[in-house]
């Protein structure tokens, strides 16, 4: 028996300590050897290399800087949870071995356990494949950093960059938009923009926005409304109705009723209510953008969202949409993710149920609809995708009809869009975009780029409150913003 003590890792908060220890015999340490390979591979996917966490701890990190953009308080759970570590059997026979694992009757640590062996060679192994597909038909070396170039130069693809402004106190939000702004003009400024507003924001502030963002920034702002979907409005008993206990319920407590936060077990690890705002915004950024004026003209085939609180550090090495005008794929992403376990509950029995409901004929793009035993979803603080698939009557059916997921569960815009290209999308057999006679569908469904030719991290930075970054400021040619006036 292979014996697994967990750490206080942020990758493996399920079961805490400050150390880990692997036990086996009187060694200690994450050794494994090549006579061993279920070991290896326990121990590659527990056992993260680098800074702490790995992948998982990034995307841990990054789900708590989106939900601290929003105003509104996420309320954290009092405790980690605190379970037994599971018990992992190694078996040799015939010169293989094989593993079997004991979870101790705790469907949470299995949760946990099985996410990170996805995380850990099923996320790679899908992002190889997408690859292979799109090398075999474009004949691209380093298909990692394509440029989109076979389009003809004199042909600029029809996109859009999107932000949307919400409410928020001290106006924060106002000001890291209009850093955002010139950082876009300075590295990605060929797009028209609109800003899509709440009636939070006064005419002045907006006259402001206009006229102290980046001289030739093509910039339109649109009013919009949030307010829930139309099957949480009309729940008996309304929305309080929809998310009456025990739906919003942690320690004991109804959180719903004291903070409006819901979708209280995401993730699973380190259970959280979000607040409405957060599930406002989502709702927005998976239906409500594509039935504005904007959308709804059928002006731009490609958009781009940005959080206002993103800012471009550099010019990107790829054209994304010039990329997928080429390439026909629906998204660009730089990963395509297995989501976390208490942020997808009910979610496959849901598109289960829209089927039943609506019928679907046809295949989906099956290569991306989970990532081992979890959906799959890509996304997060920007957003690629082509404007006239997610703008349809068939994906927007399909976002309405799961939208309360988003308040109950916390189900995220990543999830929303990544399923939808699966179902609708350019390579399935329901396409929104019906192909014309003896067309092929393309190689891909998303196209797999960092965008910058050192990765996301080096052309993006992320950083609530960045209008306060004097470097940031200074990067963006943009010294002398009238921060104290917004």
């Amino acid at each position: 028996t292979l014996c697994l003590v967990c750490s206080g890792l942020p990758s493996l908060a399920p079961w805490p300590s400050h150390a880990m220890r692997w036990s086996l015999g009187q060694r200690r340490g994450c050794v494994a050897t090549p006579r061993r390979p279920v070991l290896a591979l326990l121990l590659a996917a527990l056992c993260p290399l680098g800074p702490v966490g790995g992948a998982a701890g990034e995307d841990h990190h990054a789900a708590a800087e989106a939900a601290a953009y929003w105003r509104g308080t996420r309320v954290r759970a009092v405790e980690e949870p605190n379970l037994p570590a599971p018990l992992i059997d190694l078996n040799a026979s015939g010169g293989s071995m094989s593993a079997s694992i004991d979870y101790q009757g705790e469907p949470l640590v299995q949760e946990c356990m099985e996410y990170y062996l996805d995380k850990t060679t099923e996320e790679a192994r899908l992002r190889e494949y997408i690859l292979r597909r799109e090398r075999a038909v474009f004949g691209e070396a380093d298909v990692g950093q394509g440029s989109g170039a076979g389009l003809e130069q004199d042909r600029e693809p029809s996109g859009v960059v999107t932000y949307l402004l919400m409410e928020n106190s001290a106006r924060s939000l106002h000001k890291d938009l209009l850093l955002s702004l010139h950082c876009l003009g300075k590295f990605f400024g060929r797009y028209p923009v609109v800003v899509f507003h709440t009636n939070a924001s006064t005419a002045e502030e907006l006259d402001l926005l206009r006229s102290a963002s980046p001289e030739g920034l093509r910039l339109e702002f649109e009013e919009v409304h949030l307010d829930f979907p139309a099957d949480v409005l009309d729940f008996p008993g309304g929305v309080d109705g929809f998310l009456a206990a025990p739906q919003c319920v942690m320690d004991g407590q109804d959180w719903w009723l004291t903070h409006r936060s819901c979708g209280c077990r995401c993730p699973a690890w380190r259970p959280q209510c979000w607040p409405l705002n957060w599930m406002h915004a989502t709702r927005f950024f998976t239906a409500g953008m594509f039935r504005t004026r904007t959308f709804q003209r059928g002006e731009f085939d490609f958009f781009l969202r940005l959080d206002t609180d993103l800012f471009f550090v550099e010019a990107p090495a790829v054209d994304p949409f010039r990329l997928m005008a080429e390439r026909g794929c629906g998204m660009v992403y730089d990963a395509v993710s297995r989501e976390a376990p208490g942020c997808f509950d009910g979610f496959d029995e849901m598109v289960l149920r829209f089927f039943q409901v609506f019928g679907y004929i046809g295949s989906p793009d099956l290569e991306i609809l989970h990532v081992g035993r979890g959906p799959a979803a890509a996304g997060g603080q920007w957003t690629l995708g082509d404007a006239r698939l997610f703008s349809s009557d068939r994906y927007l059916r399909f976002a309405d009809f799961a939208a309360g997921g988003i308040y109950r569960h916390r189900w995220a815009d990543q999830l929303f869009l990544l399923r939808g290209l699966a179902l609708f999308g350019p390579r399935s057999g329901s396409s929104a975009r019906p192909r014309a006679e003896g067309e092929d569908p393309p190689p891909v469904s998303i196209c797999l780029r960092s965008l910058f030719p050192g990765g996301t991290e080096t052309g993006f930075v992320h950083k609530k409150g960045g209008f306060q970054d004097g470097d940031l400021l200074q990067r963006c040619s943009a010294p002398d913003l009238p921060r104290g006036t917004i």
